[in-house]
């Protein structure tokens, strides 16, 4: 699952790349959004995410994810920040930089 606020994330994070990664990161981007239907895509209202107790720890994406996620989804997440919260308070949670030295190709 996403949110737009996510894929805004994903977008300006992409967006600081250089050429040619930024346009091939782009494009997969694109096929993804295209793909929205397997994303499931939830809008969190703003004003919903900034009446989190959290929101001004973690943000407006972030405060979205903690609106959805609690017994619903497994997050996956490379904050720190975050991912240790999400444990606290019991939701689940893989933070990617634990998984990122199997590797993967």
């Amino acid at each position: 699952m996403t949110t737009p606020n996510i894929l805004t994330e994903v977008n300006s994070l992409a967006n600081q790349l250089g050429e040619p990664e930024r346009s091939q990161c782009f494009a997969i981007f694109a096929q993804c959004v295209k793909n929205v239907a397997l994303l499931d895509e939830y809008y969190v209202n703003s004003l919903d995410a900034v009446n989190t107790e959290k929101f001004i720890k973690f943000g407006l994406a972030d405060s979205g994810i903690l609106t959805l996620s609690k017994g619903k989804y497994l997050v996956l997440t490379d904050d720190f920040k975050l991912a240790s919260y999400l444990q606290s308070v019991e939701i689940d949670v893989i933070n990617f930089n634990n998984i990122r030295v199997f590797n993967w190709k």
